[in-house]
Parts: C-alpha cells; sequence; structure tokens
C-alpha cells in the first residue's frame, strides 16, 4: 500500500514536471520567455503549475492550505500568491517525497515505512512554516528601512499621507504601505482600516497603520521636549522592529543547524544496520527480529518528537493565535461525543478551577471541553499506535525468523550456498510444523538425516540453532502484557495537552512582551491627544493580539461599570507589565488624565526593552539547553538500542553458552 501512495505521489511530481518541461518549450520559443542562462520560470509555468495543482485531486487540498497561508501575509498580489505558494509546495512536496523514498530504501519494510510517511507529513507541514517564517523576517528587515525612510519623508513634507506615499518600501511591503496610505486619504478610512486589522497578519504592519490613521485624525503635537509626537512613535516602532531583528538573527546564530540532528538517525540506522551485519552475521536477526523493529520504532518516534519540538521552538512566530484543533472541534459539534466528553470532565470545582488557570496561563482560546476532548484523542491515538506497534514487531519479527536460517551468534555460523539455503529452508519448515519441541537428541537425528555429511561441530550447531527458532517462532505471539502497556501509554498521553498548554505559556512569554510593547507605543500617542479611557481600551483592542480578547471584554464591559471592567482585565493578566499598564488605566477613570497617567511611558518603555534584551538572550540560552537533549535523543538512542543492545545480547547469549560447556 505504501508503495502504491508513494509511487501515485511521484506520478503527480513526474506530471507536474512535465508541465513544467512542456511550457518551458513553449516559452523558450516565444520571445525567450524562458532564460536558459538564468533558469528562470516564466509567470505564465507557475500559473498553469498553480492551475495543476489546484485542481490534480492528490494535491487539491495540500495546495490550497499553502496558498491560503501565502495569502494570509497580506503582501503579495494575486498573480504573486500563485507564483510563491507553487514555489513553497513543490519544495515542501519533493523534500517530502525525498524521504519517504530515502526511508523505505533503507528500511526496506512496510511498517518503518510508514513511520517515515508520518515523519514526512510532519515535515511537509514545517517546511512550509519555515518558508513563511523566512518571509516574515524579510518583511521586518524591509519595515526596519521603510520606518527610516517614512520619518526622514516626514521631517520633508511634514504630512503623514505624503510620507507614507514617498517612502522607500521593499516589495513585500510595498502593497501594505499603499493600504496604508489610502487609509489615510480614503473619506470612509475607519472602515479601510478594519479591513487593514482583519486581512494583516504581520502585527507591526497594522500598529503602523494605526499609529499613522489616529495622528492623521487627530493631528500631530509637539511634546514637552518640542519634538513630534509621530516623529517618537516611529521612533519607538524602530526600536521594537530592530529589537526583534536582532532576536531572530540572534537565534539563527544560537540554533544553527541544530534542527537537522534529529532527522541524522535515519541515514545512521541504515549504516550501522549495513556495517554490523557483514561483520557480525548475528546482528541480522535481532535487527530484523521484534527487538529491532521496537527499537527502530523508539528512534524514529524520538526523532519525530525532537524534530517538531526544535522547529516549533526555532520558529520566528512560535505562538498561533487560535491553539484549537479543527477536528476536535468538529467533533465536539456530534452530540454523542460531546456527551462522552462531558462525561470525563471533572466534576468537582477545585480541579475545575485548576484547569482553567492552566488554560488561561497559556492565554488559550481553548475551554476545558476542548481540553478534555483532546486528552481522548490523544490517549486513543496513542493506545492505536502502540497496538500497531506491537502488532509489527510480532509479526514482521515472526516472519524473519521463520525465512531466517543463520545462527544467532557473534561470528553469524557457516557460509551458505543458495543450495544450502534451500534445504535449510525445507528442514526448518518441517522442524516449526512439530506439535511440540523436539528435544536435543530427537533434533540431533533430525539433523542427522537431514544433513547426514555435516560435520559433529556443525551438527550441535545446528541443534542449537533449531531449538532456538522452535521457540522464538512460537513465542511470537500477541501477549497479554502488550495490552496493558499499550493502556499505560494511553494514559500518559491524557497529560500531553496539558504540556503542551505549560509549553505554550513558556513560549507565549516573548509575545506577551512584544504585544505589550506596542500597546505602549499606541498609549505613548494617544496620551498626547484628546483620547479617553473608553477610546483607549479601542484601540488597544485593535492593535493587540495576545491580550485582544481581554482587552475586548473590558471594552464591552466598561461602560455600564469601569472599575469592574478594568480590575477584571487585571486579574486576567499574566506579565507585571500588562498589570502596571491596567492600573494606569484604572486612575484615569476619574483621577487624572491619560497623559499624566502615563507621564514615565516613555522612560520606563526604553528601561523594559533594554531589560527584555537581555532576557531574550537569557531565554534563547534557556531554549538552546531545552532542545538540546532532544536533539541529541534520537542519535543517544541509536547508539544504544542499534549497536550497544544488540552487541550485549549475542555477547550474552555467547557467554551463557559458553558458561554451559565448561559445566558439562
Amino acid at each position: 500500500m505504501i508503495f502504491l501512495i508513494i509511487a501515485i505521489i511521484l506520478t503527480a511530481c513526474f506530471g507536474v514536471t512535465m508541465v513544467v518541461m512542456s511550457d518551458r518549450k513553449k516559452a523558450a520559443s516565444r520571445k525567450g520567455a524562458y532564460n536558459k542562462k538564468k533558469g528562470i520560470i516564466s509567470l505564465s509555468t507557475y500559473l498553469r503549475l498553480s492551475k495543476f495543482l489546484d485542481e490534480f485531486f492528490l494535491t487539491r487540498g495540500g495546495y490550497r492550505k499553502v496558498r491560503t497561508r501565502v495569502a494570509e501575509l497580506s503582501v503579495y498580489t494575486s498573480q504573486e500568491i500563485q507564483v510563491y505558494a507553487v514555489r513553497v509546495y513543490a519544495i515542501a512536496t519533493f523534500s517530502s517525497v525525498g524521504l519517504v523514498i530515502l526511508g523505505a530504501l533503507i528500511f526496506k519494510d512496510l511498517f518503518s515505512t510508514l513511520l517515515v510517511l508520518m515523519y514526512a507529513i510532519i515535515m511537509n507541514t514545517v517546511l512550509v512554516s519555515k518558508q513563511i517564517d523566512s518571509v516574515h523576517f524579510k518583511l521586518l528587515k524591509q519595515l526596519s528601512m521603510a520606518l527610516s525612510s517614512l520619518r526622514q519623508n516626514y521631517l520633508r513634507l511634514n504630512s503623514i499621507p505624503e510620507a507614507v506615499a514617498e517612502s522607500d518600501t521593499g516589495s513585500e511591503i510595498h502593497r501594505a504601505f499603499e493600504d496604508i496610505y489610502f487609509i489615510l486619504t480614503d473619506i470612509d478610512g475607519k472602515k479601510r482600516l478594519d479591513e487593514f486589522y482583519a486581512t494583516t497578519p504581520f502585527k507591526l504592519l497594522c500598529t503602523l497603520a494605526g499609529v499613522c490613521y489616529i495622528l492623521n485624525n487627530s493631528g500631530d503635537t509637539k511634546l514637552r521636549d518640542g519634538s513630534s509626537n509621530f516623529l517618537q512613535a516611529m521612533g519607538m516602532m524602530a526600536d521594537e522592529v530592530n529589537l526583534e531583528i536582532r532576536r531572530i538573527s540572534l537565534q539563527k546564530a544560537r540554533f544553527g543547524m541544530l534542527e537537522y540532528l534529529p532527522v541524522a538517525p535515519l541515514l545512521a540506522i541504515g549504516v550501522i544496520e549495513g556495517f554490523f551485519t557483514s561483520i557480525i552475521p548475528g546482528t541480522s536477526v535481532i535487527y530484523s527480529g521484534a527487538i529491532g523493529y521496537i527499537s527502530r520504532t523508539v528512534i524514529l518516534l524520538a526523532s519525530i518528537v525532537g524534530y517538531i519540538v526544535i522547529v516549533k521552538v526555532n520558529s520566528a512566530v512560535s505562538v498561533k493565535k487560535d491553539d484549537r484543533n479543527a477536528l476536535i472541534i468538529r467533533l465536539l459539534k456530534r452530540k454523542w461525543f460531546s456527551d462522552i466528553v462531558k462525561d470525563m470532565m471533572p466534576k468537582k470545582q477545585f480541579k475545575k478551577a485548576k484547569k482553567q488557570r492552566i488554560i488561561k496561563g497559556a492565554l488559550s482560546m481553548t475551554d476545558l471541553r476542548h481540553m478534555y476532548a483532546t486528552k481522548i484523542m490523544f490517549s486513543l491515538l496513542a493506545f492505536c499506535i502502540t497496538i500497531t506497534c506491537f502488532f509489527f514487531a510480532v509479526n514482521l519479527g515472526k516472519q524473519f525468523v521463520y525465512k531466517n536460517v543463520k545462527e544467532v551468534s557473534l561470528v553469524g555460523g557457516e557460509k551458505l550456498t543458495a543450495k544450502d539455503v534451500k534445504i535449510r529452508t525445507e528442514m526448518d519448515k518441517l522442524y516449526l510444523s512439530m506439535p511440540t519441541l523436539p528435544s536435543a537428541n530427537e533434533t540431533k537425528e533430525y539433523v542427522k538425516a537431514k544433513l547426514p555429511k555435516l560435520p559433529a561441530f556443525d551438527q550441535d550447531a545446528q541443534i542449537k540453532r533449531l531449538q532456538e527458532k522452535y521457540t522464538s517462532y512460537h513465542n511470537a505471539s500477541f501477549k497479554w502484557w502488550m495490552i496493558v502497556i499499550a493502556f499505560l501509554v494511553s494514559m500518559g498521553a491524557t497529560k500531553i495537552p496539558e504540556i503542551m498548554l505549560r509549553g505554550r505559556a513558556w513560549l507565549l512569554k516573548t509575545e506577551s512582551e512584544e504585544d505589550v510593547l506596542q500597546l505602549q507605543t499606541i498609549i505613548a500617542i494617544l496620551m498626547n491627544t484628546s483620547t479617553d479611557t473608553l477610546d483607549t481600551l479601542f484601540w488597544l483592542e485593535r492593535q493587540s493580539r495576545v491580550h485582544k480578547n481581554a482587552i475586548l471584554d473590558a471594552y464591552h464591559e466598561y461602560p455600564s461599570n469601569p472599575e469592574l471592567a478594568l480590575n477584571r482585565l487585571k486579574a486576567k493578566a499574566v506579565l507585571p507589565g500588562f498589570k502596571r499598564l491596567v492600573d494606569k488605566l484604572i486612575l484615569t477613570i476619574h483621577q487624572i488624565t491619560l497623559a499624566e497617567a502615563f507621564s514615565d511611558l516613555v522612560t520606563e518603555r526604553d528601561h523594559v526593552m533594554r531589560i527584555r534584551e537581555i532576557s531574550q538572550n537569557t531565554t534563547l540560552n534557556k531554549k538552546r539547553s531545552m532542545v538540546s537533549p532532544l536533539a541529541m535523543a534520537p542519535l543517544v538512542l541509536t547508539a544504544i538500542l542499534y549497536i550497544l543492545l544488540p552487541l550485549g545480547i549475542l555477547g550474552f547469549k555467547e557467554f551463557m553458552a559458553a558458561l554451559a560447556n565448561v559445566q558439562h
């Protein structure tokens, strides 16, 4: 089945390649649309490929997801989206297919290839995310240059719309600056701004659009030191952008090629197996038996987990806004599944509150129902995977024992010709069909009858081999304790949702700090205008990503009870910086103005940014130290399970055999 899937994928890839080649030939004959020296593919080729991938039944679903993710960047035109989506999809698909083919060639068995296929599916998604991250980093660098140009043009033109229009921008953010210009000049600019927020996930661009809109409407003001409010805001934004560029650059330098270490065992397993079976033939029995399959499964699963975690931690945007699972959301709409989840949920208030604190700390969009539904999904998945692993390990191992005619020893026994293998295969088949294990004397007579010319020493080796083979073959069956292990694994898997939420809370710390810095930028602008507290909450909600839902609740509750709304907002806060921000907003209800409450904001913000840069370096070091064991774990497991364990088993058997001979 797996090879059929690979064949279909390769057929699809071949079809795509043929489309490319045919279009290249046509393009080359039409005024040099395809430049052979530079290797540039024409736009028409990309559009044809995009149409093919969008309509072909094997590629339709995956390609549309990639195209949606590229479109969500909101920095490309319709044609550019198709071009970039084809590139991203092609790189991810060919890399994944190559990995599956490599795994099939190395392992040469169905079960291991299925594990590699799972690895390839995960890698496909990861490769798409990494290419999207590369665009994110490019946007940051272009935005840094564009902000510098915007400040210079504002000093020259003294007009925000004209300064935006005249700014030097990169190709990726040029469209966004055009949208900002239309927001500032259109009669219905507010509606355009809301659309910009809804369609632009790049939050720094959203902050820039909001700043320009607010100050263009209210008018730029002079600060106490005589500087421009707009120029101060642009300076704040430039500091944020440059800090983020430094963080990602440092992260790339610290992590380096670390995320590729978990992939190394895929190549190492084949090399180790080939090397040891050539010099110690007896290891082939272990590698192809139940122990070998279980070892291979453990190594591959460790490799998959390590790769996913490292790539997630090393991502430029490591936390998704909506962390809910689409499959779980669909299942919860089914009454039967919803009833099961309801029965599983805790009934005691104390336990409910404990789980709610975990969700709140991670600023997750999940709830208790979704959490316990995820527990059920992970538990069932873990149980099925464990049972499947045992099933394949037992059955494939049993098949190998049945076909193997070599001795399980460090030297592997005598060298056999094709005729010898055929004779021993028939001999083993009859021997294994016997209802009970023959005694040593009965086995000796059987060997003499089948192999009369065999020397006495080799006859003893055959007796030992046949009896061990009979025992191994008939013992290779599904045991009751395998079900117990599967249940224990499934029970452990129920803890995965909590672990993921705690990991999300840890990863969210950096993003929450960035969110607070951008909220401070908006407040630094609003404090020099006539904006009241309710309007401030409105703009904060528009700009926030991490605290968006909490601020939205406060905005709706504020007209009925301002103090209660802001105190509830403070209670939901996790970061001290956000709590201090809310404390100052509470003061603006009756006592002082926004400008007075946040008079020390700029000074405090500079201090916070310096502390944050230090904490970023510390966090990166912690991330590096956390993922290093995950990166090395597959290699260590490979050394233990694929080198030390087989040699230890063979050595122990040889030692016990020698000890038995000495006693006799």
